[in-house]
């Protein structure tokens, strides 16, 4: 009787051991998606930020291009029509160009690779 008490006893040692190291691998794992998640997004900002710049500036230099051939009024109008139609396909393609990346890129993150690193690598041969 000692000895099937002393294997339970085991037993539970086990499997508190297990959950421990199963909760600290999951406290990791949430970290590591965490981090990636947080710097995709920072990166996402950065070039949204540079691209800003970018057509700043090359919405200037086509201004300044159309100047030479129509009043300066009508090329700023032609600029600022040219950034409506932009929105506008924008709008109308977010599905294909914002949201679907974008929960794609979430789901990869999130539900891909949870049965561990050997399993992906596998995958991937």
């Amino acid at each position: 009787m000692s000895e099937r008490n002393e294997d339970m006893k085991a037993s539970w040692a086990n499997m508190r051991e297990w959950g421990k190291l199963y909760f600290e691998n999951l406290k990791l794992l949430s970290i590591e998606k965490a981090t990636v998640l947080f710097s995709q997004g920072i990166m996402g900002v950065l070039l949204v930020i540079l691209c800003a710049c970018a057509f700043f500036f090359i919405s200037i230099a086509l201004v300044l291009i159309l100047a030479q051939v129509l009043p300066v009024m009508w090329c700023f109008l032609i600029m600022g029509g040219v950034y409506l139609l932009l929105g506008l396909a924008v709008y109308i393609f977010r599905q294909p160009l914002l949201t679907d990346p974008i929960a794609r890129f979430l789901s990869r993150l999130f539900l891909d690779n949870l049965e561990g690193p050997s399993q992906s690598s596998n995958d991937d041969n």
